[in-house]
């Protein structure tokens, strides 16, 4: 009711506002409800704009057809199908197998797959590393940038984004040279969580899960069969006008899903499965993709001043001849960019860049003709064809049977086998030239393939020529560098968007300790700007980093603990595993030290004031004051106590570790006391015990070798000075 009384002021303040300036005038930057849509589809420009964006993709569509035959072509041959090409019959391009009336040997020996794989595996064996820039100097903006890299980290496990979605979009990238991850809100995804209640019969507790709330930021793989673009000279997906982001779905999801802007009576135009990728071409084997079964979705990303229909840019959905979302006042996420990351393969001036494979085809056509042949010549030496005089015998009786006596008429020749000339040596030689090139165009030489050059033994060395083949890959490497900082400051601006309620936010500490905190979108409003460290994507090689570590060891840099935990040996895991015990439990007193309230610090002390007048014993010392006799009170402890089962030394590195990080600097002043005094407690029960060990009465795990000043080793075991010590 509100709506109509909006569009009827505004027509009668100006009558000749059409239906699409009626709706400018009133909507955001969201996306519109479904009432005022089901209005505006009514209107003249509705139908005009669902003419022009699917005029748009079928331009956009035909104006691709070349780069998507490459894709086609270099899947095959990724695929194993080395003797296909495109030709021509009635008018038409197909994807067939060349002809071979001879009958002669086909070898396919596919050198284009491991090198693929390679690249695969070295572009996505490691995880970038992004931090968030502050927005000030001030604290909550520094604590803001601190909760918003625990938001990325979170988002970017619950997505699986290593296996589920850079892999893929790294294997399109690969065999395409264009690869292309998306980011969403997904309203649908519930938030789930877990309460504790208990039952009013037995009084057990019971584990409830329930939905907390809704929606999250999802990202998609996308494969470049299904991204559009306008002008294919731009290089950047964020200076294409527009872009469109093609699928399919059953008629059924569609339904379900745009029920409330749909018709009743809606029966939507179907389509091939082949309508955006050939599933012939995708893996040759005839597979049917003709049934008409699909319903066809455009998802058009508008920029400003790009279509005359929606001037401000925007977002249009169109299923069939229906808009199914819509907003005209700018594209409806906070970032304004397109949600979509464009991963680059070899620049060639154009935006689909060129993968790799491309140079790859003659080659490995030329490879696989050469190998053939010789496979041919080999096959016609074993067991070569035979001249003979015609009636001397009956070459329907002879085999290949071992031991087969064959009778020869009185009076003629025996048969001689047809003279071969052996294969030229340039023969062999072109097929190790072919692997040269092989190596020169991949950037994969042997050192990529695990052997070394010949040669070469120095580790150094070997070290060299494996950044000199990575090389090849920079450009690679930065543009996955772009895309996931991109991604991460969508993600969090999403966030920021759309979460207003809080929710909790697990994630590990690269220091392998849980932290856990409830935030909403508004706690890290200021802290959206995230940048990836520049060659953080960079493949380390495994060995090298072993061997680096362990010789860092041996010479002192790091401590042996140290050493085991950045190994990355799955047979010391168990071992390391026990002697990790103590850091974990150091680690969980920082969490319980961090999460403490000044509520809960002055309860505490509170508490111990009244042990104190109530005489409690356990607040006083075992020993009166020999001059009065009085009992001598005792300085309260630490609200997280030490115990005298600590490895104490651990325990101070650690903590000490923590009071270095920037979480320790935002913590308040009395919650930073309180690690001061719970750090004391342990250097005070280190003493005693160095104090015991020193005369004799109780043996000490972590006490100083003989000879060596107590001091000494403190200091140096647990990484602190000796007046932190004193």
């Amino acid at each position: 009711m509100a709506e109509e009384n909006m569009l009827d002021a505004l027509a009668a303040a100006k009558p000749d506002l059409t239906g699409l300036e009626k709706l400018l005038a009133t909507e955001t930057s969201t996306l519109m409800e479904d009432s005022l849509l089901n209005k505006f589809k009514k209107q003249e420009e509705a139908k005009k704009l669902v003419g022009w964006i699917k005029a748009e993709y079928s331009k956009a569509k035909t104006n691709r057809k070349i780069e998507e035959n490459d894709w086609y072509i270099q899947l095959a041959f990724y695929n194993g199908y080395q003797y296909f090409d495109w030709r021509s019959f009635n008018g038409k391009n197909s994807l067939v197998e060349e002809p071979n009336p001879v009958g002669l040997p086909r070898i396919v020996v596919n050198r284009i797959e491991p090198i693929i794989r390679t690249e695969v595996a070295k572009t996505t064996s490691g995880q970038p590393s992004a931090s968030v820039i502050p927005a000030s100097n001030d604290d909550d903006d520094l604590m803001a940038a601190s909760a918003a890299e625990q938001v990325w980290q979170s988002i970017y496990d619950k997505n699986n984004f290593q296996t589920n979605v850079l892999q893929k979009a790294e294997f399109w990238r690969a065999i395409t040279g264009n690869g292309f991850i998306k980011a969403i809100w997904d309203p649908s995804v519930e938030v789930r969580s877990t309460e504790l209640t208990a039952d009013p019969l037995t009084g057990q507790k019971i584990a409830r899960t329930k939905v907390s709330d809704k929606g999250d930021v999802r990202f998609e793989a996308i494969s470049p069969f299904h991204v559009f673009v306008p002008d294919m000279s731009l290089e950047e997906i964020e200076d294409q006008p527009y872009v469109f982001n093609v699928y399919l779905k059953s008629e059924q999801w569609v339904k379900t899903t745009f029920k409330n802007v749909l018709p009743a009576d809606f029966k939507p135009t179907k389509v091939s499965s082949s309508e955006i990728q050939e599933a012939a071409l995708m893996d040759l084997r005839g597979s049917d993709g003709t049934r008409p079964d699909n319903v066809l979705i455009i998802e058009a990303w508008i920029k400003p001043n790009s279509c005359s229909y929606v001037p401000e840019g925007g977002l249009v959905t169109i299923v069939d001849n229906e808009i199914v979302q819509f907003s005209n006042t700018g594209i409806p996420y906070a970032h304004g960019e397109y949600p979509i990351a464009h991963l680059h393969g070899i620049q060639n001036g154009k935006f689909y860049r060129r993968s790799v494979i491309k140079n790859l085809i003659p080659l490995q056509r030329e490879y696989n003709r050469t190998r053939s042949q010789i496979i041919h010549a080999k096959n016609l030496m074993a067991k070569p064809q035979m001249m003979y005089s015609e009636g001397s015998v009956d070459p329907r009786k002879i085999t290949a049977k071992a031991g087969l006596w064959i009778p020869v008429r009185p009076g003629f020749g025996m048969p001689q086998p047809v003279p071969i000339q052996p294969l030229p040596s340039y023969v062999v030689q072109e097929v190790q030239q072919l692997q040269a090139d092989f190596e020169d165009l991949s950037g994969q030489h042997q050192i990529s393939r695990g052997s070394s050059a010949p040669g070469v033994t120095a580790a150094t060395a070997i070290a060299y020529l494996g950044e000199r083949d990575d090389a090849y890959l920079t450009t690679i490497f930065n543009s996955i560098e772009a895309a996931i900082e991109k991604l991460a400051r969508q993600a969090l601006t999403l966030f920021v968007q759309y979460v207003k309620n809080e929710r909790l936010i697990k994630t590990v500490g690269s220091d392998g300790s849980f932290d856990a905190l409830m935030l909403s979108g508004a706690d890290i409003a200021s802290g959206t700007d995230i940048r990836v460290e520049s060659g953080s994507a960079l493949p380390t090689s495994k060995s090298a980093r072993q061997a680096l570590i362990t010789e860092w060891m041996k010479m002192g840099f790091i401590s042996p603990q140290d050493g085991l935990r950045v190994l990355e040996m799955g047979m010391l895991k168990q071992y390391y595993n026990l002697i990790k015990i103590d850091e974990n439990q150091a680690q969980r007193e920082n969490l319980m030290m961090k999460k403490l309230t000044a509520e809960e610090i002055s309860k505490f002390y509170q508490e111990w004031d009244m042990k104190v007048q109530n005489g409690d014993p356990s607040a006083f010392a075992p020993n009166p004051d020999p001059a009065t006799g009085q009992p001598i009170p005792l300085d309260a402890p630490p609200v997280i106590s030490a115990h005298d089962y600590d490895n104490h030394v651990v325990h101070i590195e650690i903590h000490n570790r923590f009071r270095k990080s920037q979480s320790f600097d935002l913590l308040p002043d009395d919650v930073k006391a309180e690690f001061q005094k719970h750090i004391q407690s342990h250097q005070q029960a280190l003493q005693s015990q160095m104090m015991m060990q020193q005369q004799g009465m109780a043996p000490m795990d972590n006490a100083p070798q003989q000879g060596q000043d107590p001091n000494a080793a403190m200091t140096e075991q647990s990484g602190m000075t000796a007046q932190q010590l004193g």
